[in-house]
């Protein structure tokens, strides 16, 4: 991917100047190194691939080829005769000794290897440990398993008829499901002008990771506990996923996440089974320890990452005028074959409901739709990407009805600087931002670089391109990137849902974020996270923030993290929270720390603490008189019962105490305090001929709020625009009318590369968030959110003389010559 041109357009916090001389320089803002890259590429960094104790063995598993079957029987006779196996496990082993693996939803039983059923391809069946990888493969093809195969459910929509059940005990195929309505949109239906009626799709994808599931698991006999190396993301949050599958207390079973795992992006978040495995096994073994690496193959087939997987069918309710009256959104969402944690990223789009645009009636109506396919977790974005993908589109074909032009239909109805902080249908809250002047401006840029002759627009351009069957086109869309989920709301699928109508605002229970420093004996600061990192740059994010906060270099800052024992219950890297997240915990640390040295100091001299001064890196006497470093505070502190030197700190998610967000927290809505957005505009061109789509150059317009540093920023957006592009045009994980996945290896599941992402051209501005410590927003998931709506948005502009629309993602060469002979037939 590359930069050919980048801007910042930075509106500054009121009342401040460029020449303001008492504004203290800051690390913070500036694009500081990242301190994760030089081990990264030195090779110094170690994955949990890397690590293998002294006596490891290794697992591998049996994985079914039907999509649905009863095991009739499972013959472990000649596997357990190899004289390398150490051990096989079966369904019938664990339900003997350990639990169910915790579901999303209540009445659900999955076990780490399946019991009596199987229900997706790729579902592990057997578990067997040998010495070595290699071994085990072998073994594995020596256990015998017996089937009687069922009739898989394939079709979500068709699966609402439970004609086939996944699951008989639970009895139907649709296991949740609510409709919402926000003001009257019945009304708002009645009244308008028009109504707009679509259906779109959205096929089922994620994040493919340079590293793969793995994990190294020992069991202490003498103890009774164990210890587990994984690259598991929310190891915090999501431990109750091992410890309570294994039946043990949490403070038994250890998740060590290393500092680097090589990619997560939300598809790692539901590795426990591998896990619980590993655990397993090495208990068995009597603490012999065992490590599991899931392969490409298995990845891509049955690695419990796939993602969203949708049907909707959207109404919008127009005024001749444009004026937009109301919206309706329904839509199946395919899990696969278990409800599990991610069920609430069918709420998640509840947060920005109506985009950026100022829409009061709203319904929003979903059904939760179980089938014989890999279960879904989270992925970069978390359920708004196909939301805004279905509104963008239906915005579209409304401007074609009314004969309007669509960045004038959107312009017309966008939410207004003025309204900010603006709360929208829902309840969420967007924080700060100036749509219509970000949508202007990226117009602006494309069309003083791309109308003029020789341009990709140039008219000429076009119309000779068109001679050669070759459509091109560019569509402006703004999208908000909702950032810093909080985490109450995320059970509300579990929840009582009529007793949420009544639930007190005190009965809200947020996760802050937990920071931890110690000043070391150099005078250095070591600090600890609680949240486990997927490569985001949180150790440098830390150096820069603490630097700050205590006046010293972020080279003299080191971050660590905590293990699931000796950390508290956070949120951690999810829903685009860190940065905003570790700036109050850094702020709030730091104050902590420097008031102790304050004491400490006071101590030392005998002094009042109030004539004593914190500033750069140390302690003085108000009077000018003594000084103490760091290092010196260190050295007097260790002989001190009280150690003053070692704070920690929890900060409490900014939506906790703002009232603006009262509604949506009492009724357990998506709270999002934050709003990034970005205005887009993808130059495309369709090949007729083939169905090829070509993005000739991507422009984008980004607004973060206040960048902590400007190059992990910038790095945040290439990255999730091009995993939107491959949404877009690219990667599926299709199934076959019997059940089979369709890409179990990178020659099917086509990912983006050098060779399709085209030429990159990214501006910024600057609204800063009112709600948080630094003015920062979210933008970890940004482009991934942002992207597809905005390219099929371009391509719908090219292709309108043709009268098509991308009705379906990926935008792929067979679905356009579909339809575009489609459209010659019925000529």
């Amino acid at each position: 991917m590359s930069q050919t041109d980048t801007h910042a357009e930075t509106q500054s916090e009121p009342g401040a100047s460029a020449g303001d001389e008492s504004r203290r320089e800051t690390f913070t803002g500036s694009s500081v190194k990242r301190v994760e890259d030089h081990r990264i590429l030195t090779g110094r960094a170690e994955y949990v691939h890397d690590i293998t104790p002294d006596g490891c063995l290794h697992m591998a598993l049996l994985r079914t080829t039907h999509p649905h079957a009863r095991i009739e029987s499972i013959d472990t006779s000649k596997a357990e005769e190899h004289p390398d196996c150490a051990l096989v496990l079966t369904g019938e082993d664990l339900v003997e000794g350990y639990n169910p693996m915790p579901c999303g939803l209540e009445g659900f039983e999955e076990w780490s290897l399946a019991v009596d059923k199987v229900r997706f391809v790729g579902e592990p069946v057997a578990a067997v440990v040998a010495t070595d990888r290699y071994v085990a493969e072998d073994v594995v093809d020596l256990v015998r398993v017996e089937y009687e195969q069922l009739e898989p459910v394939v079709d979500s929509v068709a699966a609402c008829d439970d004609e086939v059940v996944v699951h008989e005990d639970v009895g139907t195929n649709v296991p949740d499901g609510e409709c919402l309505e926000f003001g009257d949109p019945d009304g708002a239906f009645e009244d308008a002008d028009n109504v707009v009626e679509r259906e779109y799709s959205w096929g089922r994808i994620s994040g493919v990771p340079l590293e793969t599931a793995g994990v190294v698991a020992t069991y202490d006999p003498d103890d009774d506990e164990f210890d587990i190396d994984c690259n598991i993301q929310l190891h915090t949050l999501v431990d109750d996923t091992v410890y309570e599958t294994l039946g043990y207390p949490p403070e038994k079973v250890r998740l060590n996440v290393p500092a680097d795992i090589g990619g997560s992006f939300g598809t790692k978040i539901a590795i426990h089974r591998y896990c619980s495995l590993s655990a397993m096994a090495s208990q068995q073994l009597d603490g012999t320890p065992v490590k599991f690496v899931e392969d490409r193959v298995e990845n891509l087939q049955g690695g419990d990452m796939h993602c969203t997987d949708r049907n909707y069918r959207v109404r919008l309710a127009v005024d001749d005028d444009g004026t937009i009256r109301g919206l309706d959104t329904w839509f199946v969402d395919d899990f696969g074959a278990f409800p599990r944690y991610p069920v609430n990223q069918a709420l998640k789009p509840l947060s920005v409901v109506s985009g950026a645009y100022d829409i009061r009636d709203v319904r929003y109506d979903y059904d939760l739709v179980l089938t014989n396919k890999t279960s879904q977790t989270a992925y970069r974005g978390f359920g708004v990407p196909p939301h805004f993908y279905a509104l963008e589109m239906v915005i579209d074909e409304a401007a074609r009805e009314l004969g309007i032009d669509s960045t004038e239909l959107r312009h017309r109805n966008l939410v207004q600087p003025d309204q900010m902080p603006y709360t929208i249908a829902s309840h969420n809250v967007y924080d700060s931002g100036d749509y219509p002047e970000a949508l202007d401006r990226i117009q602006e840029i494309v069309e003083e670089k791309e109308l003029c002759e020789g341009g990709l627009l140039d008219p000429e351009v076009v119309e000779a391109k068109r001679e050669e069957g070759k459509y091109r086109g560019v569509n402006y869309t703004l999208l908000i990137e909702p950032g810093v989920s909080g985490s109450d709301w995320t059970d509300r699928q579990r929840s009582d849902r009529e007793a949420l109508q009544t639930r007190d605002r005190d009965e809200v229970a947020e996760l802050p974020e937990h920071l931890r420093v110690e000043v070391q004996s150099d005078g250095t600061i070591q600090a600890w996270l609680a949240a486990d990192s997927s490569g985001q740059g949180h150790q440098t994010i830390v150096a820069q923030l603490l630097a700050d906060e205590l006046e010293i270099l972020p080279s003299d800052v080191d971050t660590g993290y905590l293990d699931s024992v000796a950390a508290p219950t956070v949120y951690g890297s999810a829903a685009s929270r860190m940065a905003v997240m570790l700036s109050g915990a850094a702020q709030g640390v730091g104050e902590k720390l420097t008031e102790n040295l304050r004491q400490l100091a006071a101590q030392e001299w005998g002094v009042d603490v109030d004539d004593v001064t914190y500033r750069d890196g140390g302690v003085e006497r108000v009077d000018g008189g003594d000084r103490l470093s760091l290092a010196d505070l260190a050295e007097i502190d260790g002989g001190l019962n009280d150690p003053k030197t070692r704070v920690s700190y929890d900060y409490q998610h900014p939506a906790t105490e703002l009232p603006a967000f009262d509604e949506a927290l009492r009724n357990k809505f998506p709270v999002y305090p934050t709003a990034a957005f970005a205005a887009n505009a993808p130059i495309v061109e369709v090949d007729t001929d083939t169905g090829q789509v070509e993005i000739l150059k991507f422009y984008s317009l980004r607004d973060c709020g206040t960048q902590l540093n400007p190059e992990i920023v910038e790095g945040q957006a290439y990255g999730g625009l091009a995993q939107g592009i491959g949404a877009a045009l690219l990667e599926e994980f299709g199934y076959d009318e019997a059940g089979q996945p369709q890409a179990i290896t990178f020659f099917d599941y086509r990912l983006p590369s050098v060779k399709n992402i085209p030429p990159v051209e990214l501006h910024h501005s600057e609204t800063p968030s009112p709600f948080t410590a630094t003015g920062a927003k979210g933008t970890g998931e940004g482009g991934m959110i942002d992207g597809p709506a905005a390219i099929a948005s371009s391509i719908n502009a090219a292709l309108e003389p043709l009268g098509i629309v991308a009705d379906e993602i990926p935008v792929t060469p067979d679905r356009l010559r579909r339809k575009l002979r489609e459209r010659d037939d019925d000529e």
